[in-house]
C-alpha cells in the first residue's frame, strides 16, 4: 500500500490532504484498527510533502480518537471504518486552525526584533512586568501544571511585546500567541511535554536565559537564547534541525532579585 503524491486539491492545506489520504485508507481497509501506519519518512516521501504537514495531520487525527501515537514505537490506528462526523470534524480542525510551525517561524522571526527594541526602550517597571510574568509561569511549570505553564508563557511573551512601547508590534505579537489556544496548536504541545516531561526544565532554564539577558540589556545574547528557545521546539514537535545599553531605572540585579531563589537549573 503506497500514498499518493501530493497534487492540487480541494483543501487549502496539504495538511488537510494527508489525513484525506490516510482516512481513505482506513476506511477501505488499508489500515485496521490495531495496525501501524508507515513511518513518517516513508510517508513524506511518498506523498512528497514537508514532516510539519504531516505531523500537523496526524494531530488532527488524534484529536478526534482516529489515531494514537505511541512514543517510541510509531503511530496506530485506535477507530474503525470513519463516520462522516469523524472526517469532517478532523479536517476542519487542520482547515481551521493556523499551522503551529508556520505560527513557531513567525513568532521567531517578529519576537527577535521586538526583543532588540524592547532592549533599547524599555523602563523598569516592563522589565519587572516580564519578570513577573517569568515567576509565575517557572512556578507551574514546576507543579507540573501545563495548561497554566502554557498560559503564563503567552504572558511572559507578551511582555517583551509591551516592552517595546510599540502598539502594533503588540498587537500582532497577541494575534500570533492567541492562535496558541487553537486544538491542533493545544495537542501539538501537549503531546510534546507528555512525551518528556524533562523538556519544561528545558525550556525554563532557556526562558530564564532569556530573561536575564533583556534585564541586563544583552542583546547579542538575547537573540541566541531566543533563537535557541524556538529552533528546539520546531526540532522537538517536528522531528527537524532549523536551521548593549545601560538599564534606564534600576540595576539589573535589582530585578532579577527573586525571594524564593534562583530559578537557573544549570547553564
Amino acid at each position: 500500500m503506497t500514498f499518493e503524491k501530493v497534487t492540487q486539491t480541494r483543501f487549502k492545506k496539504k495538511s488537510s490532504f494527508i489525513a484525506d489520504q490516510i482516512l481513505r485508507m482506513i476506511n477501505t481497509g488499508g489500515y485496521t484498527v490495531g495496525s501501524k501506519l508507515p513511518s513518517e519518512r516513508v510517508i513524506t516521501e511518498q506523498m512528497g510533502v514537508s514532516r510539519p504537514s504531516l505531523r500537523e495531520a496526524i494531530s488532527a487525527l488524534q484529536i478526534v480518537g482516529i489515531l494514537e501515537s505511541r512514543p517510541g514505537d510509531g503511530t496506530y490506528v485506535s477507530a474503525p471504518a470513519t463516520s462522516e462526523d469523524l472526517t469532517r470534524r478532523a479536517l476542519t480542525v487542520l482547515e481551521e486552525c493556523d499551522s503551529p510551525y508556520d505560527n513557531m517561524q513567525a513568532r521567531k522571526a517578529m519576537e527577535i526584533g521586538a526583543t532588540q527594541l524592547a532592549i533599547r526602550v524599555a523602563a523598569n517597571a516592563d522589565l519587572v512586568a516580564l519578570k513577573a510574568a517569568w515567576d509565575e509561569k517557572c512556578e507551574r511549570g514546576r507543579r507540573g501544571e501545563l495548561e497554566e505553564y502554557l498560559r503564563y508563557g503567552k504572558e511572559f511573551h507578551l511582555a517583551i511585546a509591551r516592552a517595546t512601547k510599540n502598539r502594533i508590534i503588540e498587537g500582532i505579537t497577541e494575534r500570533l500567541l492567541d492562535m496558541t489556544i487553537q486544538p491542533l496548536w493545544i495537542n501539538m504541545r501537549r503531546d510534546y511535554f507528555l512525551k518528556d516531561p524533562s523538556r519544561i526544565e528545558l525550556m525554563l532554564d532557556i526562558h530564564d536565559r532569556i530573561l536575564r539577558a533583556i534585564v541586563e540589556r544583552d542583546a547579542e545574547r538575547a537573540t541566541r537564547e531566543l533563537e535557541i528557545h524556538y529552533d528546539i521546539q520546531i526540532e522537538q514537535i517536528y522531528g527537524l534541525n532549523e536551521g548593549s545599553h545601560p538599564a534606564e531605572n534600576g540595576k539589573p540585579e535589582e530585578i532579577l532579585a527573586d525571594k524564593g531563589g534562583d530559578h537557573r537549573q544549570g547553564g
